[in-house]
């Protein structure tokens, strides 16, 4: 018996150390399930955070383009030389050779002075004794663009009648410079039949 209980109190410790060790091992497991929980939790946090501030750059963004539209609509072209002043022009009128019913002329207009431009239509009519006759020169409806004038540059209208109307013959001629009131009078010999003129192009 006294041997029965000595080896029954060498056995008694060696029991309680694998009970104690069987009670910790579940501790040690939920402490690293509990421990694995926590970094998921902080990493579902993280998209949340990260798409706050896209909003923000997306709207600065498309401000630039607003301001680019002023500058690229202040941009004007340039305007071309002014028109030619009729004391800065010398005015001179030739017979072209006529054709079957009809006469022609040429009005020239020379720049003497700086840069200058016409566009249009000059003012014709024809004079006998100081006085018109027959009516002003009818435009011809060709389309006008401007005509830029260095100095010695010239610049000509076409004028043309219907010389079958038989009226009388012309001494002079009144022209006026187009886009301008002042009168030049040249000599000119030409049916008072119905003018028409042309726009001035370059010569």
């Amino acid at each position: 018996m006294s041997s029965l209980r000595a080896s029954a109190l060498v056995l008694l410790p060696l029991v309680l150390v694998a009970a104690c060790t069987k009670a910790s091992a579940p501790t040690t497991g939920a402490v690293s399930s509990t421990a694995s929980t926590s970094p998921s939790a902080s990493a579902s946090a993280l998209p949340t955070d990260s798409m706050t501030p896209t909003s923000p750059t997306s709207t600065s963004a498309a401000a630039p383009s607003t301001s680019t539209k002023p500058s690229a609509s202040s941009a004007q072209p340039t305007e071309g030389p002014a028109g030619c002043a009729t004391s800065a022009l010398t005015v001179t009128v030739q017979r072209g050779s006529g054709a079957a019913g009809h006469q022609f002329a040429y009005i020239d207009f020379t720049n003497k002075s700086a840069t200058c431009s016409l566009v249009g239509y000059p003012g014709v009519v024809l004079l006998q004794g100081g006085r018109a006759l027959g009516q002003d020169a009818t435009r011809s409806g060709k389309p006008a663009s401007r005509v830029v004038l260095a100095k010695g540059a010239t610049a000509a209208a076409l004028l043309e009648n219907n010389s079958t109307c038989n009226a009388a013959n012309s001494d002079s001629v009144q022209v006026i410079v187009p886009n301008r009131t002042e009168k030049v009078v040249l000599p000119l010999r030409m049916r008072g039949c119905p003018l028409t003129i042309d726009p001035v192009i370059a010569s």
